[in-house]
């Protein structure tokens, strides 16, 4: 595994993937009470935001530690130590991979909501595009 082992482009869809999933960790662990935050996530009032508010704080600090290993593992394919290389693709494919699969998951489960799915899963599918095509040859 060279330096390269993943395409630029990749790298900062990678770290934008996992920059957009500490910002679920904000709004769901740090912000939910407030109702800017939970109307986001089709939440209809406060007393439901409250019932949901222990989930969405689980919820946030799943997104957090995705979205630091995504961060991690795209930084770390540059350091050129293979050891830490190879951890670091690790990260960046289990990390992309689960966003992938959280936003399918999200569209099956609500249809309606197409652009919270956009957001959550176009950035981790190019990460994993780019750094697929790369190993495929």
């Amino acid at each position: 595994m060279t330096a390269l082992s993943l395409p630029w482009i990749s790298a900062i869809f990678a770290i934008l993937a996992g920059l957009i999933h500490c910002y679920f960790w904000f709004l769901e662990s740090v912000r939910w009470r407030q109702p800017a935050a939970w109307q986001r996530f089709g939440v209809k009032n406060q007393d439901e935001a409250d019932t949901l508010a222990e989930m969405a704080f689980n919820q946030g600090y799943y997104n957090l530690v995705i979205g630091i290993g995504s961060i991690v593992g795209a930084v770390l394919l540059f350091t050129g130590v293979p050891a830490l290389m190879l951890f670091a693709a690790g990260l960046v494919v289990m990390a992309c991979a689960t966003m992938v699969v959280a936003a399918v998951i999200l569209l099956i489960s609500k249809p309606g909501f197409l652009v919270p799915v956009l957001i959550q899963g176009v950035a981790p599918i190019i990460a994993l595009f780019g750094f697929f095509m790369m190993h495929a040859v």
